[in-house]
Formats: structure tokens, sequence, C-alpha cells
């Protein structure tokens, strides 16, 4: 028996394939249908539509024939994807040396005659074939031939409207997302950043036409309160634009070897003057040596994320903690804060695009979510889960996984 050679395209053709999304699905009325003239018009007792996968080739449709699937090294329709610009026939396999010790013919269905058409896509890959088999010799004729190949053509205009009617839904979908990511952004530029900025102009004001500029220590008070509105609408500027791009598609990941001891010390150094501020500790228990394979610039906005709401929900004096560890094929990374926690309900509800709640830190900080589905987003994006742990006044753990990079 002679095992038919894969194509040197072969990874090429498993993908477009696998566009197609139709391998294990369930019986259909138009490819029955297809089978049941391919045997009117031959005279055999089986058709099949036959698509090659890696290790197998499956039927779509199986007129006559029982089984849905075979090894693809016995099959022929295997050899038949080889000969795609052809039909290929063979008209007595028991003298046939690539096939008279198949198992397909010395046992049940006993494939004697067999002719194919390669099912071939608009890029010129064979997917599978439409096939007629017969357990006994026979020829076909050139009619017959013309025929089968006008089926073909049918058939792979079949498959071609099904990929067309999956690209529709993944148009309706992005449209849907969209429409959300829009509505999103409009709520929260009318809703959350209007606060800090609109509360900027009433404190300029003030300073500019009723202050006393000799009192230092009331101007320094009101320009820490301006730095606090213009730091908080940054922010959400910055986790809106980004997140937005991430929906838009817009961020190219760029993974590469991170050490993220390095990584977490650099993310920490702007929030010097909150964790002085608010007298906190925040102590970071990763291993100098410990290399991450992610795209630096994702990572790090998932961290100043994480560690800003850490931060702001963690009452004075308390501390954070920032863990590393590695368990089945994966870096585990945590923030653990001591804060004020999260009700079971509402962590459901965290990283659900529909739910709209902005929450205040201890010391008043307002935030939105928008900075958790940006962080899922990353984390997801660089093949990695996001999670939570927390309970009322007892802290939150958040922390998410990140794929350890195999060689």
């Amino acid at each position: 028996m002679l095992v038919p050679q894969k194509k040197e395209n072969e990874k090429q053709r498993l993908e477009e394939l696998e566009s197609y999304s139709i391998l294990d699905t369930l019986p259909e009325k138009e490819y029955d249908e297809i089978t049941f003239l391919a045997s009117q018009i031959c005279g055999t007792p089986i058709s099949l539509i036959s698509l090659i996968d890696e290790n197998r080739q499956w039927f779509k449709s199986n007129l006559g024939l029982e089984v849905r699937e075979t090894a693809r090294e016995i099959a022929f329709c295997a050899h038949a994807i080889n000969e795609q610009e052809n039909i290929f026939i063979v008209n007595d396999s028991r003298i046939d040396d690539r096939f008279r010790d198949n198992p397909l013919v010395t046992n049940n269905p006993f494939v004697i005659f067999y002719a194919g058409i390669p099912l071939v896509s608009p890029n010129g890959h064979a997917l599978g074939t439409l096939c007629v088999i017969d357990n006994e010799p026979r020829t076909l004729d050139d009619s017959q031939i013309n025929a089968l190949k006008i089926l073909s053509n049918q058939l792979m205009r079949l498959l071609e409207l099904r990929l067309s009617i999956i690209d529709l839904k993944k148009s309706e979908e992005n449209l849907k997302r969209l429409n959300a990511t829009k509505d999103k952004l409009f709520s929260i530029i009318g809703h959350d950043l209007r606060e800090p900025i609109g509360g900027l102009k009433p404190l300029i004001d003030y300073l500019l036409k009723s202050a006393d500029l000799t009192d230092t220590e009331k101007v320094k008070k009101v320009l820490t309160l301006i730095q606090k509105s213009s730091t908080t609408a940054f922010n959400l500027m910055e986790n809106v634009l980004g997140w937005a791009r991430s929906q838009l598609n817009e961020i190219i990941y760029t993974p590469e070897e991170v050490n993220l001891a390095v990584l977490v010390a650099k993310t920490i150094e702007p929030f010097a003057d909150s964790l002085y501020n608010k007298k906190l500790n925040i102590f970071v228990n990763i291993p100098n040596n410990t290399k991450i394979w992610a795209d630096r610039n994702m990572l790090m906005a998932v961290f100043r994320n994480l560690i800003s709401n850490a931060i702001k929900f963690t009452p004075e004096g308390n501390s954070i903690e920032i863990i590393s560890i590695v368990e089945n094929g994966n870096h585990i990374i945590k923030v653990i804060d001591q804060g004020i926690g999260i009700e079971s309900d509402r962590i459901l509800k965290l990283f659900d695009k529909t739910e709209y709640t902005s929450t205040y830190g201890t010391s008043g900080e307002k935030g939105n979510g928008i900075g958790l589905l940006l962080c899922k987003d990353f984390i997801e994006r660089n093949g990695g889960t996001l999670f939570v742990e927390s309970k009322p006044n007892q802290g939150s753990v958040f922390g998410f996984t990140i794929p350890i990079k195999l060689d």
C-alpha cells in the first residue's frame, strides 16, 4: 500500500480548511443532495464529500457508507488531492499496486472502483474531494466525468457561500463590538471625565482671582487638588484610549523576553508619592532572574493599573505585596493588597463590558473599571488569564497568568 504524501503547502491548506468551520458539523441537506446526484449519475452505491484533515478524512456527506471518517493514511481521497488538476480514477484497486492491500479494499467497504474530483479553493488549495465508489470494477464515460466536475464546482460554491456567511457574521459581531466600544467611551467621557476636568476650572479661577498667593499653605492645598484632578483625568484618558485601541485591534502584540523584577520596579517608581502620602509599604517578592515572554508595554500597562488600584483601595498605613511563582507551565503573578475588598456579586461584574459602575478609593479616588477591562484584554493577548480573589474588609488579590515560552 502506498501512503499518500502531504503537500508542500500543507500548513496553509489546513489553515484554509479550518477557516470554513465545517469539520465535524452535522449533516446538511444541500450537501446530501450533491452526493445523491453524483451517485445517480455514476450509478455507484457510494458517494462522499470528503475533507482531508491533518490525520483523517472526514465525510460531510456519506451516501451509502456508515462511517463518518477514516485515517488519512489509507484514504483514496488523500491521493486525489495531490492530483488537484485532474479527476483521480482507480478502475480496479485489486490490481493497482498503490491500493491492492489497502484495508479499505480488502475489508468493508471493499473499495474496488474510485473516482474523486478535488475540491480546490479560490486560493488553489485542495480541501478534499467529491468522490464516487463501487465494490466492483467499472469506468466512467466523458458525460459522467463532466457531470461530476459540474457538481464539484457547485459544491465549492456552496463552501464559498458558507465562508461568506461566516465572514458576514464576523462583520456583524465586529460592528456590535465597535458600537459597544463607542457607547462605553461616550459614557466615560460624559460621566467620569467631566468630574476631574470640570473640577479644575474653579480651582484655577480661585488661584487667579481670589486666592491670597502669599498664603503658601492654602495655595499648596489648591495645587494639590489640581494635581489630583489632572492626574485622575490623565490616567483615565490613558486607560480609555488604550482600551479603545485594543477593541479596535490597533495595538500590535510584540512579545519579547522581559526581566519581570526590573519591569515591576520601573512601574512602581511613578507611584512613590502616592505610597508616601498614604504611608503604604510595597513589597516585591520576584526573583531577580525571573524572565517572562510577553509584550513589554502591555505588561507595564497591566501592572500600572493593578498597582494603582491596590493603592487606591488600601487604607493608610497598610501594605501591598507583588509576588511571582511558576506553576503548571505558567508564570503566576499576584498583586495583593490589604484594602477594602470586593463583594462576591461585584467580582462577577468586574469584567462585564455591559456593566458600568464608578467606585471610590479610600481617599476619594474615582475608578470606573475601564482599567481592568484593558488588563483583561492585554493579558489574553499574551496568552494568559486574569483572576480576582477578594473578601470585604480583608483585601484583594488581582492576579494573572502568562505561559512560559517553550523553545
